[in-house]
């Protein structure tokens, strides 16, 4: 859900930063929880979104380019990130914010975070999505930096392979969509059929986005991103915004 862009946004400055640690990745993350059974009928996964901004000691920090992008007239300096000393990020200190700037990210942390449950159903060749909004560090940092709480926001999406529709239903509308309409393909770097780039337009701008993917699984588990050429199960989407992982896998 990119949802805010006036603008093309070049994400290949980034890309190219996080290949190198990627592509030794892609095709060899296994959950050592899942084993996959001869026969099953269900396939359950969880996701977790979650924003590429993160605060810490009253600064809030992400890669430089989501700094430029969300806050061109605020200055930042550079710092070894606090979550990964292989990275250098950027930070603003939160008292630097106006109230525009403070209700941007806000609003871009809110839309960014969520847990994404999904079943696919081998019978009925379709899958329900379960979206829930906010977590209990969402929570805590809504109190501290945005004075209160936000609304529990739920919704899904049926991924019906044999209709080839997709349903998205949230509280007050619902809406469908064709696969062709939304099929991604991706661009896969060095003949690495694993790890790769899928670009996209919506009435908000270009949006290039990194994938990578896990051989292990199939290509039913995604976050509700379907891909016209892998087999492979989505482990990770990257976006400028926020990063989709995927953190259980359970055959039934």
């Amino acid at each position: 859900m990119h949802w805010r862009s006036t603008r093309r946004i070049n994400f290949d400055i980034r890309m190219k930063k996080i290949f190198f640690t990627m592509i030794i990745l892609a095709c060899n993350i296994v959950f050592s929880q899942t084993v996959i059974p001869e026969k099953y009928s269900k396939i359950k996964f969880v996701y977790e979104q979650k924003s590429n901004f993160f605060i810490e000691n009253d600064k809030v920090y992400a890669d430089t380019l989501l700094l430029q992008f969300q806050y061109p007239k605020l200055k930042f300096s550079k710092v070894i990130s606090p979550l990964d000393s292989t990275k250098i990020v950027g930070f603003i200190e939160i008292k630097n914010f106006n109230y525009e700037d403070k209700k941007i990210l806000e609003s871009t942390l809110y839309h960014t975070t969520n847990t994404i449950e999904g079943t696919y159903d081998l019978k009925k060749n379709k899958t329900k999505l379960f979206f829930k909004r906010g977590n209990k560090a969402l929570t805590e940092i809504f109190k501290k930096y945005f004075g209160g709480n936000y609304n529990t926001f739920l919704f899904n999406i049926i991924v019906d392979y044999n209709s080839k529709q997709i349903d998205t239903n949230y509280p007050r509308k619902n809406y469908s969509e064709s696969f062709d309409s939304q099929l991604k393909k991706i661009n896969f770097i060095n003949g690495n059929n694993c790890l790769g780039t899928y670009t996209f337009q919506t009435n908000k701008g270009y949006y290039t986005n990194t994938v990578t993917l896990n051989k292990q699984y199939n290509n039913k588990i995604t976050p509700g991103t379907i891909f016209s050429n892998t087999n492979f199960g989505v482990s990770e989407i990257v976006s400028l915004f926020d990063t989709t992982t995927l953190i259980s896998v359970i055959y039934e």
